[in-house]
């Protein structure tokens, strides 16, 4: 009876795998949360469906950073949790000052694979970038589209 029911159980998730495409383990998250990014100095594990909606619960989303030592730069690391999949292509992250918002710090786009309702990455806010002690940042998560930036999610973070 054992070996029946474990026969059987492949066929059936092949099956399933084949007729229904692959559920994203962040749905649920992505209802809760999407729209925002988390920011930390320290890393932001790597976890999802559950234990990513404990940490994010227990974790502010916009927070202040202070720099280590006399360095130059603030390292952070963040997560942005989208309210639907993204289209595939790099994502976009831009970097205003929350006094300016027009006016651009900084921005990068990374190459990704697209589709994922999450997405982390570390980046180094630079003091010889424009970014500058006791100021407040915006930062903007999407993907530039027909020349158009598309906002999938935002944080902001306060540099000490």
């Amino acid at each position: 009876m054992t070996a029946t029911t474990a026969s059987a159980a492949p066929k059936k998730a092949g099956k399933e795998a084949t007729t229904k495409p692959a559920v994203d383990p962040n749905t649920a998250v992505a209802k809760s949360h999407g729209g925002k990014v988390w920011v930390a100095a320290d890393s932001i594990p790597t976890v999802e469906g559950d234990a990513l909606e404990k940490w994010l619960a227990a974790h502010p989303a916009n927070v202040e950073l202070a720099r280590k030592g006399n360095e130059d730069r603030w390292p952070i690391n963040f997560l942005a949790v989208f309210k639907k999949p993204p289209a595939k292509g790099p994502i976009t992250v831009m970097l205003v000052d929350k006094k300016e918002p027009r006016i651009i710090v900084d921005q990068f786009s990374p190459q990704t694979p697209g589709g994922a309702l999450v997405y982390q990455e570390g980046y180094d806010l630079e003091q010889n970038n424009g970014f500058n002690k006791g100021h407040t940042y915006v930062i903007r998560v999407g993907q530039l589209i027909n020349k158009k930036f598309q906002l999938y999610a935002s944080g902001e973070i306060t540099l000490k």
